[in-house]
């Protein structure tokens, strides 16, 4: 007996995310003891004037998807987030940290998903991001949503939304 197919798929995203972060140079703790909609946080490491590391105090939540149900239509990735997930991510106040959406877009098959030769492991496919907006959606079972294409994560990208996370929240200081 194995793992269900949902927590193989699971498993999958927090290894993109894992390389992300340490490709990014990030710190990153994936799962709180009870998951209320946030599956893990990446936190910028900065040196201290004393060379000490740190974690920088402006962290990013994020709430992580893996799914083969989705499409790209005119350079976007539509898919149907829960209805429930949705409301959670854009219920947030603005002055909570922000919880952005990792979504790890699998090929429809699962002998695509990874492969291991002696020269490279490979994750097919890649994660893309987004921080939603908007309403509520009541009482509806799913969301559909709209990613761009151009919002892939990347280590770089990861970098650059907690640089801009941190400008954020520091304009939040009296």
């Amino acid at each position: 007996m194995s793992i269900t197919l949902q927590h193989t798929q699971e498993s999958l995203c927090l290894a993109h995310i894992y390389a992300l972060a340490g490709m990014a140079g990030v710190n990153y703790a994936v799962k709180h003891v009870y998951d209320y909609g946030v599956d893990g946080q990446f936190a910028a490491v900065k040196c201290r004037p004393n060379g000490r590391r740190v974690t920088s105090g402006y962290p990013l939540d994020f709430q992580a998807k893996a799914t083969t149900n989705w499409e790209l239509v005119d350079g976007r990735i539509v898919y149907n987030l829960e209805a429930k997930t949705y409301d959670d991510m854009v219920g947030r106040d603005t002055s909570e940290t922000t919880l952005m959406l990792i979504l790890l877009c699998l090929p429809r098959s699962q002998a695509e998903w990874h492969e291991a030769t002696a020269e490279a492991t490979t994750l097919r496919h890649c994660c893309y991001w987004d921080i939603l907006h908007g309403e509520p959606c009541g009482n509806a079972s799913t969301k559909r949503i709209f990613i761009h294409q151009t919002n892939r994560l990347t280590p770089d990208t990861l970098k650059e939304l907690l640089d801009a996370e941190g400008i954020r929240r520091q304009g939040q200081m009296p």
